[in-house]
């Protein structure tokens, strides 16, 4: 019996990433200053409370090993920003990929494994020249020598590259 994408996609996509975009955003924007002291008390440091802990030996209360170095010449300091947006990028991504492998079994139960990502991608850069018989190509591309792909699933296939993972 042939099974049909399932309708409510874009539902089970926001389900999948919102907890690992939230988890993202929650560690962006700390660097953990705001922390409280290794006692556990929950008052603000102040410079009275920081003046009060002893320094490490050989280092001046300007110079903490836990500051970072300033930039001389033509370096510049990493951006946080990039690395922040670089992570969630990154769990975009991974997030795609799973909801591609459940989608990919939902068409045929034989797809959906790591190597077949690969063949999503170069179907997508396929789908993007507009190469001709497109439904065919997926078909040929999917298949494998133990499991044939048809053309019907091909197509499914195609749509739900152009839907949700192509960009």
């Amino acid at each position: 019996m042939r099974q049909m994408l399932s309708t409510r996609l874009p539902g089970v996509l926001v389900a999948l990433l919102t907890p690992g975009v939230a988890l993202l955003l929650a560690g962006c924007g700390s660097d953990g200053a705001d922390k409280t002291g290794q006692d556990g008390s929950s008052a603000p440091r102040t410079s009275a409370t920081a003046g009060t802990q002893s320094p490490e030996p050989d280092v001046t209360p300007d110079e903490s090993p836990s500051a970072s170095p300033r930039p001389t010449g033509d370096t510049l300091p990493a951006d946080p920003a990039t690395d922040a947006s670089a992570q969630v990028d990154e769990a975009f991504r991974a997030a795609g990929v799973v909801a591609l492998q459940g989608n990919l079994r939902y068409i045929d139960g034989a797809l959906g494994a790591p190597k077949d990502i690969d063949k999503a991608d170069a179907q997508c850069a396929d789908l993007q020249r507009n190469v001709a018989n497109p439904d065919q190509v997926a078909a040929r591309r999917f298949s494998t020598g133990n499991h044939k792909v048809t053309t019907a699933d091909g197509k499914r296939i195609n749509t739900l590259l152009s839907d949700t993972y192509c960009g």
